[in-house]
This record gives C-alpha cells, structure tokens and sequence, in this order.
C-alpha cells in the first residue's frame, strides 16, 4: 500500500441528471463534461484558430425503430454533434487553412455522403420528432437537404468514409503485443500534421461521439468500437473490410461464435486506435441501447419490421475523457457489467490506447455515477431491463451498489512535531458476505482528491499531509472527507467530515 498522487490519472467527466434533458440542457450538459476536463479555457484547451478538426460520428442503422423513434438509442443523438461542431468553429474560424469535418461510414461506395435513396445515409439520420418514417424539418437532422454539410451553423463537410479507396488510404502493419500483425487501410486524412509530408490532408483534432451501447460481439461498445466505421467497406490493400469483419466467422461446431474470434475483432480495432486514436471522446449516454446495434430480431442489414422498437433505456448521461479506454472502462460499469469482462478494453490497455485500471482513473462528481447508476436500478430493474443485456457475453452484476461504508476515525487538530496532520480511516463492509472490492482512497478536500492510496490492503490507512498543502483560503480551514472507490466506480465518502484549522488556531478550543 502507497500513498501517491498522481498527476497522470486519466479523468472521466459526468454530466446527468435525473429527468430526460431539453435541447438547452443537453448544451449545458456537454459543456458541462468539457468544462470537467478542460476548465475555464474550454475546448481551446485542445484546439486553436486553423485547426484542421475531424469528428466522427455513429449514423449506421440510422433507419431502425419505430415511428417518431427513428435513430433513437442507435445513431449519436444529431443535437450533441452539431452543438460540438459549432463550439469547434467559433474557435477554428473559417480562415487560415481551418477544416471542420463530421465522418462515418454509410454503406455505399457514394462519394455523396446524404444520398436521399440510400436509407443509412447523413440524410436520413436525425431525432425523429415527426412520428412518421420521412425526413422533416421539424426534426433534428444531420443533413436535411442533403447538401453534403451538416445542419446548423458549423458548415462542417460531411464525409463518407466508404467513399476512401486505395488512393486515399494507407495501409499500415500493426504489431500488438499479443504478437500477431494486424493490416490496417487507415483513411489519409486522419494522419497527424507532421506526417502530411507530401502537402496532402491530415487532422490536427481527432474527436469520437460514440453512443451507450451493449454489443452482440464485444459486451459493450463505445469510443474503441466506434473506429470501427472507418475501416473500408470490402476488402482493400490487404485489410478484409467491413464484410470480411473479423472474427464474424469463427464459429463453434455448435454454430455459437467462439471467443477466438471475438479476440480477432478485439485485436483489429486495437489496431486502428494504434494508428490514431481520438484526442477527445463525448459520448452520447443520453439512452443505453440494450441489444445494440441492432433490434431485437433484426440485424445490421436485415430487419423484418422496418418499425420494429429498439430494446432502450432513458440514462440521461453526457460523459468525456480524452483517454478512450477509460471512457469504455466507465461506460461498462454503468451498463451494470464488470469491466474486466469487456475484453476489448484488457487489449487495448494492453497495448498502451490507454488505462482500464479503476486506481488510475478518476471520475469527477465523486459519488454522481454511483447515485445516477442507483436511479438506472430503481427505474428499470424491476421490469428486468436493468442492467443492460448478457448479449457478448459480459459478466452482469446484478447489484452494482457499494458493497461498504468509510468512518473516518481520527484526524488531528493541532500538527505534530513535524507540523504534519493526519487522517485515518477504516473501510467496513455492509455485511459479512460482502466483498467491498476497494481500488483506491483518496483524501478529498474542497470536492477535489489530493491525495490517493492505492495497493492490495486499503480496508485501513492513514493520510498525512501540513496544512500549507491544501489551505485553499490563505489561513482558512482544511475541509475534507475520506473517498474509497470500488472496481464498479462506486464511491462511499465517509460519514464526517474533518475540519482542520490554521496552524496556532485556538478558535477550535473555544
């Protein structure tokens, strides 16, 4: 056990709230996570006047669910791409070489990326708020009049990335740490600036908006399946392609799809986020698409009831993080699921996308994902929708609560001889069955973790620390609590405060 505080612990931020949010919530909501991660300075925290700037998006089976519903927990709710890609224009302006695109990929070889005959294009993605199977201006559209530019403000170009061929790819071989090499036909235009070197395209900015997802295949899916839409249609360069999917074929002599081939498409979409990741996630956790992406009996390209409901739950939820692994780490354990069970996630921290391990990453709103998680089991539970289905085969905990309670057991008023205060704490379990599953502790004052324990005993410690270090107030009081978090990013702040005073203060003694 250590006491550490570590600087390059990933955050996640969260934004929710109880009831569905209107348009001006939802803004509020967005700019709220972004806020979480970038203070005052906002997105230009991450980017700056030119920028060239690439948002991809998730429009496939834009056509599923029923009347007034369409697109409804399958594609990224069209309201968070446009208001992100409006922030992002204010700041890259439309001089100086600025880019601003929104990309995925729509079925069709087509450079046209909103062809009105082609049902999974930008056209016929948006919020269905005319409850009817048309595409009207009353709803809240990607690309209403099919002009290839998203809806709104932004002027942002849309892209078809089905439309890329061999002249507009690059076919990298990618190493994983498992040993096997992976081929990858990477768009061109998603390369870093340095790389351009032949004066072609590339994207300063790369920015996923995944949506809240349970996956047939995969358990869960989020900001590292999202890449999937990149990858070319057919098979190209050596890449088998969309309909080549990997591991789609690798079945059981029972007809079941083996864990080998889950293992296959795990390893293909580590290996495009080993050629560019995103720089910045938004993930679209506004509902949890139970059966995703495809209805209950229909498919990605078959479904029997063109108004056939999608299988979704209201979570009413914003969530971002520039680390996708630990977005998708965050996302399982709302879905109710463990994490470790994603394997997805183990490979791509394997392979350094980025951090999966609960110690290492921080969830702001201390316990906000526990109490919203607890509304997610009183409203659906008990009609069994909740948490989210078994399909991919994902290890379900049917109770995700905090399994333990923190006291606070001691703390100083006075420092000691060496001008260091302390704090100990005693983590006890609900009852004897339980298995709290502690990954971290930390000291939390003013709403902010300073300090943090982590190791294999944290069920008792002790922080110490002089007062100079968190005196936010030039003399004031040091305010805090003790936060214990579990592997299901559930967080138990103990029962009392401490309240420490200025050093010499005799106030207290009063």
């Amino acid at each position: 056990m250590k006491t550490i505080r570590n600087p390059e612990f990933t955050r996640v931020a969260l934004a929710c709230q109880a009831e569905e949010p209107n348009d001006q919530e939802l803004y509020d909501m967005i700019d709220n996570v972004i806020f979480q991660l970038y203070g005052a300075d906002g997105l230009r925290g991450l980017i700056k006047e030119g920028d060239h700037v690439v948002i991809k998006t998730n429009v496939v089976c834009c056509w599923q669910g029923k009347r007034g519903e369409k697109g409804r927990a399958v594609i990224t709710d069209p309201r968070i791409v446009r208001y992100l890609a409006e922030k992002i224009r204010e700041i890259i302006g439309w001089d100086n070489g600025a880019s601003l695109k929104v990309i995925d990929a729509v079925f069709s070889p087509d450079p046209n990326p909103s062809d009105f005959n082609n049902s999974v294009s930008f056209h016929w993605a948006r919020l269905n708020r005319v409850p009817d199977n048309h595409v009207w201006p009353e709803d809240v559209t990607y690309d209403y009049n099919g002009d290839g530019i998203l809806d709104g403000m932004s002027g942002a170009k849309l892209v078809n990335v089905d439309a890329l061929g061999e002249d507009e790819r690059d076919l990298h071989m990618v190493k994983l740490a498992n040993g096997r090499t992976i081929p990858v036909a990477f768009p061109r235009f998603l390369r870093r600036k340095e790389e351009a070197t032949d004066g072609g395209d590339y994207t300063d900015v790369f920015i996923g908006t995944p949506i809240f997802k349970n996956h047939g295949f995969i358990g869960c899916t989020g900001s590292i399946k999202l890449h999937y839409g990149l990858r070319a249609m057919d098979s190209i360069m050596g890449d088998t392609g969309r309909r080549g999917h990997s591991g789609m074929y690798s079945f059981t002599q029972n007809g079941t799809i083996s864990p080998r081939g889950q293992q296959q498409l795990n390893d293909y979409l580590v290996a495009q986020h080993l050629v560019r990741s995103y720089d910045l996630v938004i993930m679209d956790c506004l509902t949890a698409n139970r059966q995703g992406p495809c209805g209950p009996t229909g498919a990605v390209s078959m479904t029997p009831d063109p108004d056939e409901a999608v299988d979704y739950i209201i979570t009413n939820a914003i969530m971002a993080s520039t680390d996708p692994v630990a977005i998708d780490t965050v996302e399982s354990t709302l879905g109710g699921y463990r994490y470790e069970s994603i394997n997805v996630l183990r490979t791509a921290a394997e392979n350094g996308v980025g951090v999966q391990d609960p110690a290492k990453i921080e969830v702001d709103g201390l316990e906000r994902l526990s109490i919203h998680r607890n509304r997610l089991i009183k409203a659906y539970g008990p009609e069994g929708r909740y948490p989210l289905s078994a399909l991919g085969n994902p290890d379900i905990v049917t109770d995700p609560s905090a399994q333990y309670t923190v006291s606070m057991d001691y703390h100083t008023i006075e420092p000691d001889e060496n001008g260091m205060h302390h704090v100990k704490y005693t983590i006890h379990p609900k009852n004897p069955d339980s298995k709290p599953d502690i990954r971290r502790v930390d000291l939390t004052v003013f709403g902010a973790a300073v300090q943090s324990i982590v190791g294999d005993d944290l069920m008792q410690g002790e922080f110490t620390f002089r007062h100079s270090d968190y005196d936010c107030f030039n003399g004031g009081y040091v305010v805090g609590v003790v936060s214990a978090w579990d592997g299901m990013f559930n967080c138990v702040n103990s029962g009392t405060e401490f309240f420490i005073p200025p050093d010499g203060c005799r106030d207290w003694k009063e």
